[in-house]
């Protein structure tokens, strides 16, 4: 019932949210009983998750163009973004409400909507050799040093995980040895490996940011590290001056912390499909 077209070169077995956002997909599809085609025009339903040159030439192959989904890998300041402002009966998906937020602001003419891809368990063991595991992803070399001298002062001890550089087993090992994690994230379009941590339910300390501005002043939009949030996951700051205390409130209130339940109530297989679904319809 649904046609999931995608650039094959553009994935491999590397850990990227690009390529999670194709696998998770085709499992949960699978997973939830629901027919699809892998780059072929079978059913009436087509989403193209990526919009560059190996898609935009299965779109304009397509017999039936009236019931199409785009994203949510789109980059709107690429020249084939102005193509895709003139079809009809295209939706453009992003992947949480702050992009939409954007792409409403900035490209009003386009009609959106906003699907999070399924996230699933990483497979891990109960090894737990220190208290944190520290992420973290396009951030200064200031902020990183401040959290370790800050983790070392209290005690903590850590192991680092830096986006693009670990493979699956280091990440599920990581996520087996620690007790909880600590987030030094730029923005987040989803935040896939994040919300894998919430989904191992462990508590999570997100040093967060306010704007978007990859694109300079002209474009810059309100923003989070953390695009799916709630109280149950655990605490968020801005500042470095709001961490001491904001740290003692999460060791004070960590056992209360339950972030699997935002990845099962929001994330999950059968919830990330119907949502994608009913997209069509909207």
């Amino acid at each position: 019932m649904l046609n999931v077209f995608y650039d094959v070169s553009s994935y491999g077995a590397n850990t990227r949210g690009p390529t999670k956002v194709v696998k998770n997909l085709l499992q949960a599809l699978s997973d939830c009983d629901i027919p699809y085609s892998d780059n072929k025009e079978v059913y009436d339903r087509n989403i193209f998750l990526g919009w560059d040159d190996v898609t935009l030439a299965s779109y304009n192959s397509l017999q039936n163009k009236d019931n199409v989904l785009i994203g949510p890998q789109i980059w709107p300041w690429d020249p084939r973004w102005e193509y895709l402002k003139e079809i009809q009966y295209t939706k453009v998906i992003a992947p949480s409400h702050w992009v939409e937020n954007k792409l409403n602001k900035f490209w009003p003419e386009v009609r959106t909507g906003v699907w999070p891809a399924p996230i699933y368990t990483p497979d891990i063991e109960n090894n737990i050799k220190y208290d944190c595991l520290v992420y973290y992803k396009n951030r200064s070399e200031q902020d990183i040093s401040s959290i370790v001298q800050f983790l070392n002062q209290k005690g903590v001890s850590f192991v680092g995980l830096q986006y693009g550089n670990y493979n699956p087993n280091d990440f599920r090992e990581c996520l087996s040895e620690v007790k909880y994690c600590l987030i030094v994230d730029n923005t987040e379009s989803q935040g896939i490996a994040i919300q894998e941590m919430m989904a191992v339910n462990k508590p999570m300390l997100v040093w967060d940011v306010k704007e978007w501005d990859h694109m300079g002043e002209t474009y810059k939009v309100p923003a989070t590290s953390v695009p799916y949030w709630s109280e149950d996951c655990g605490e968020k700051f801005y500042e470095l001056s709001e961490l001491d205390d904001t740290f003692e409130r999460f060791c004070a209130n960590i056992d209360r912390y339950n972030s699997k339940k935002l990845v099962d109530s929001e994330l999950s297989n059968k919830i990330s499909v119907k949502k994608l679904l009913s997209l069509f319809e909207e």
